[in-house]
């Protein structure tokens, strides 16, 4: 008897397997189907104490993507070959370590893998596996379970992937700080320091994934923060979670072979198909259409149809191939029937067409980011296959074909072969492309691809040569030839990129910053409210049952269905908000912005301020508005980034308020156009739409199309509708107010819903969204301000003064008289003035139609001035723009109330002298000009331009040097008009 349990033990021992916890359901005495690697039950048995076993063992390895590029990310963090097996067939869950396996990345040299383990402690039942199997027979029935947990490993399983850039410089100041983090985590150093400069290279890392068995892991965003984690956990054993489990069979007579599948070729047969239908699959994702700006249409539209071909038959492969593994599990069916799989006409040509795809479609995605990239900066893409350039050319027939405007042109010629085998260069003329544009405006930027023709380009060059051509510096006004629609005040692209700020900012990276803007009433105020609530309690039942957070005192009526009785409703101190006012429907409840900071539960401590703010509407009209959004953009210079910014908006909404689209514009034009990228949309009230947008999302999208920055996403991803009346249902409650049964039931499913969207904004924010840094413009705007409002009598004065020499000029061409005045001082200047005529303006302005009837092809001086004119006019345009939408200048368009006044004056003297020809003309040449002035204000609003900024800076230098500016400035205290002193005031 006794050699007959020895020989029981040991045979048992040779039947253990282990298997990786990819999930935390497993417990001692859970069941387990090991033929598709999935939990299925626990024992309904009650088990003496634990036997358990400290390890505190600990190991963390760093591993470069070049060795492993072929590897098995699976077998790299030693998961099983069995429970691989199951994962690439998809018979169990691809959840906890195991979504690394979703990775969507290639894994080349410019990966980096560091993987950390803790293995704190192993448990194991006290009692002998055969007195646990007396016991399962009752416990079996109607189950799969091949095997039983008698075992688990509990610890700490981490693992991070890097995507580094292509830059040998930055990738070894990388790997220095990772190897300090490995050497320290597995216990190799004592003593662990990180310089400036090494977190500063944290930014350069362009991609990071994390997995681990976790949960709370994964939410973070970089090495720094999980490095803090990992010291936290290591003292909290509560937090640990499985590592792996030890499985016996249920039974010594079993015959499942679980562990019969040894075929190494199948397994990375399935890995290659798996990882490249993932990378193709997250390459359609990026919208390539966008990415690719309208080419290679075509290719993309075929790529696509073969994308949803290949992506049936490879479902149904892997639905074909996870029956018969499960059917050789059980059965033990020779694996040879594996070989014959692999070795089938039909799995090769799938194999072979998905590796196609697959280089055809990271060409594609590739290509893509490199036409978006050029188009930010600029830089037009050219497949020199349109232009019909191949082998049958040579080089002039090339650059005739490329080449249309020799002046303006400026065309980098190169292929992908080129671009990588000589990357430096490529970077280096790419810069002088860029640095063209910035010393010529009117300089067309092209990107000639040669990759698809059979043209031989042998060397990567720019055409045509540059030359330091003298005309070039000839009239740089002479031809007007854009118009206000086409304009592009600035081409160069904002960056987020900014120069060092003062302490006053606020600047935790570990707060994430979310502005909330909105029509009043919207509920952006409630919705702080509610999340908070819904960040906290764990269930609506717990909510109930506990008194509500209300970070923001709330005043609200409600009404019940039981006897229609109105009720107010109030909760918070009141009498001490200073910044909430409840007292005037209508108008904004909240005064001033305001940060409310809400730290969240997690293991890294990550903190949410939420920036409130006024709303717009406001029924004071849209002077208030614009004081409104004035105050939140001097408030929003305190910080240094925003992590979001919330759009809200009701569900259902018959318009759009219409200032919506002003407070949008003037958000761009402090933040740029990449802040679009941060937008979320979030609706409101969106119980009556079934937690939908409704009717709201055709009025988005139609708005969203009227801005001439493209790319505002407005997706599902970026889209979040709440219902926050269960908030108001809990304020109610602690105010003793009654509901009736099918209340409750809708406002638990009010909080349900929006509990989920509150978790799903949270890690939409954490995960997919990165920090914008605000670009540091208010002192600059302040500033500029200053000075342009010091300029406006002068311009108009200079204007007016044109004016009537323009219009004198022409009825006294042949008269002695006129002759006198054109040879006076002031007119001397104009004349002697040849500073416009070799200045770079910073925006070429366009013409002005009824000034064309006074040009003259006799008279060189008259036409000097109307050139003059016209770019006085443009100018005017550009600062009353500036004041008025992005300085928010409190008083009326001052260039506006000047027009008015100088007709008024010359309708005077029109009077006083006897109805003076003369002065009539120039009554109604500013009566046009005033009307040009108009029409050319009402274009710039509609044209949203992120570069205003920078240019207003150009303009106001360059006005300060023109000659007549200049000097009516210095002189300005000589002139004796009227109001004066209210234009210039500020």
């Amino acid at each position: 008897m006794l050699g007959q349990s020895i020989q029981q033990k040991q045979d048992t021992l040779q039947l253990t397997i282990k298997r990786t916890a990819i999930n935390s359901y497993g417990r001692l005495g859970s069941l387990y189907d090991g033929c598709q690697d999935q939990i299925v039950g626990i024992l309904d048995i009650t088990f003496e104490e634990s036997l358990i076993q400290f390890y505190h063992k600990t190991r963390c390895i760093l591993e470069k993507g070049d060795k492993n590029h072929k590897r098995n990310l699976l077998e790299l963090i030693n998961i099983d070959e069995q429970l691989r097996l199951s994962l690439l067939l998809n018979l169990t869950s691809k959840t906890g370590i195991a979504e690394i396996i979703d990775y969507p990345y290639i894994i080349n040299e410019y990966t980096r893998i560091l993987h950390y383990t803790y293995i704190d402690r192993e448990e194991r039942f006290p009692d002998e596996i055969e007195k646990i199997r007396e016991r399962l027979e009752s416990c079996l029935t109607k189950t799969n379970a091949t095997h039983l947990i008698t075992g688990i490993c509990w610890g700490i399983d981490i693992i991070v992937i890097l995507q580094l850039p292509q830059e040998d410089n930055i990738i070894t100041m990388i790997d220095v700080i990772l190897e300090k983090y490995r050497a320290y985590l597995n216990g190799d150093c004592n003593d662990f320091k990180l310089t400036r400069d090494d977190v500063n290279s944290y930014k350069h890392i362009i991609n990071t994934k994390i997995y681990s068995n976790i949960p709370a892991i994964t939410e973070m965003t970089t090495l720094h923060n999980i490095f803090h984690s990992i010291s936290r956990l290591r003292t909290d054993p509560t937090k640990y979670q499985q590592l792996y489990y030890i499985l016996c069979p249920v039974s010594n007579t079993s015959d499942t072979h679980v562990d019969s599948i040894k075929n190494i070729h199948f397994e990375q047969y399935l890995y290659e198909l798996s990882i490249s239908m993932k990378i193709i699959e997250r390459c359609f994702k990026e919208d390539m259409p966008s990415l690719l700006c309208g080419h290679f249409k075509e290719r993309y539209s075929n790529a696509y149809k073969q994308w949803l071909d290949i992506k049936n038959e490879y479902r149904n492969l892997i639905e074909q191939l996870a029956k018969l593994i499960i059917e050789i599990r059980y059965s033990q069916n020779q694996n040879i029937i594996l070989d014959k799989i692999l070795n089938n006409k039909t799995q090769i040509i799938l194999k072979n067409n998905i590796s196609d795809l697959f280089q055809d479609v990271i060409d594609l995605n590739k290509k893509g980011h490199l036409i978006s990239d050029l188009a930010r900066q600029n830089i037009q893409y050219c497949n020199v296959i349109e232009r019909k350039v191949d082998k049958n050319d040579n080089e002039d027939t090339m650059k005739r074909k490329l080449i249309i405007d020799e002046n303006t042109d400026r065309i980098l010629c190169s292929n992908d072969l080129l671009n990588k085998q000589n990357s430096i260069q490529f970077k280096k003329l790419h810069n002088d492309l860029i640095d063209e544009l910035d010393n010529n405006s009117k300089a067309r930027l092209i990107y000639a691809d040669f990759s698809y023709s059979t043209y031989e380009l042998y060397d990567i060059i720019i055409l045509p040569t540059i030359k330091n051509d003298n005309k070039k510096n000839k009239s740089k006004y002479k031809e007007i030839l854009s118009s206000i629609d086409n304009q592009n005040i600035s081409t160069s692209p904002l960056t987020r990129t900014r120069l060092p700020v003062t302490s006053s900012k606020l600047s935790t990276m570990e707060t994430i910053n979310i502005l909330l803007l909105g029509e009043t009433g919207v509920g952006k105020t409630t919705f702080i409210n509610a999340l908070v609530n819904y960040l906290t309690f764990k269930t609506f039942e717990k909510a109930q049952s506990e008194k509500p957070i209300v970070a923001i005192p709330v005043s609200f009526r409600i009404t019940t269905d039981d006897n229609g009785q109105e009720y107010d409703i109030k909760l918070g101190n009141l009498d001490k908000s200073s910044n909430e006012n409840f007292q005037y429907p209508g108008q904004s409840v909240t005064q001033r912005c305001q940060s409310h900071i809400y730290r969240l539960h997690n293991s890294d401590e990550t903190k949410l301020r939420f920036i409130d703010t006024p709303g717009f509407g406001d029924t004071r009209g849209i002077e208030q508005d614009n004081l409104n959004m004035q105050h939140i953009i001097e408030y929003l210079n305190k910080f240094k980034y925003l992590n979001a910014i919330c759009i809200f908006l009701k569900s259902n909404e018959s318009r759009l308020n219409i200032y919506f689209r002003s407070c949008l514009t003037q958000l761009f034009h402090l933040l740029g156009s990449n802040s679009r990228h941060n937008i979320i949309f979030c609706f409101t009230n969106s119980r009556s739409t079934f937690y939908t947008p409704g009717n709201t999302t055709s009025l988005i999208q139609h708005m969203i199309s009227s801005f001439s920055i493209s790319d505002i996403p407005f997706q599902k991803k970026n889209t979040f509708c709440f219902d926050n009346e269960s908030f108001r249902y809990l304020v109610a409650l602690e105010n003793k107010i009654q509901f009736n049964n099918d209340e409750k039931q809708e406002y638990q499913i009010s909080w349900l819903n929006s509990t989920n969207e509150a978790y799903r904004l949270i890690r939409y924010i954490r995960k997919k969204l990165s920090p914008y840094y605000i670009p540091n413009k208010f002192e600059s705007i302040r500033s500029a301000e200053i000075e342009i409002v010091q300029m406006i009598h002068p311009i108009l004065e200079t204007i007016r003064n044109i004016l009537r020499k323009i219009i004198c000029s022409n009825m006294n061409q042949l008269k002695v008289s006129f002759e006198s005045d054109l040879n006076d001082n002031s007119l001397h200047k104009i004349e002697n003035n040849n500073y416009y005529i070799n200045q770079n303006y910073p925006h070429q302005p366009s013409p002005i139609e009824f000034l064309q009837d006074y040009n003259s092809s006799i008279i060189e001086i008259q036409n000097n001035m109307i050139e003059q004119l016209t770019l006085l006019c443009h100018v005017n345009v550009i600062f009353a723009y500036f004041l008025l939408h992005m300085a928010h200048y409190s008083q009326s368009d001052p260039f506006l109330d000047g027009f008015l006044r100088m007709i008024n004056e010359e309708n005077i003297i029109y009077e006083n002298r006897n109805r003076n020809y003369i002065n009539l003309q120039i009554v109604e040449g500013l009566k046009k000009l005033t009307n040009n002035y108009k029409q050319r204000i009402e274009i710039l609003k509609l044209k949203l331009d992120e570069n205003i900024l920078s240019n207003i800076h150009q303009w106001i230098k360059y006005m300060h040097e023109y000659p007549l500016i200049s000097e009516y400035i210095i002189d300005i205290s000589q002139e004796n008009l009227t109001n004066d002193n209210k234009i210039i005031s500020i």
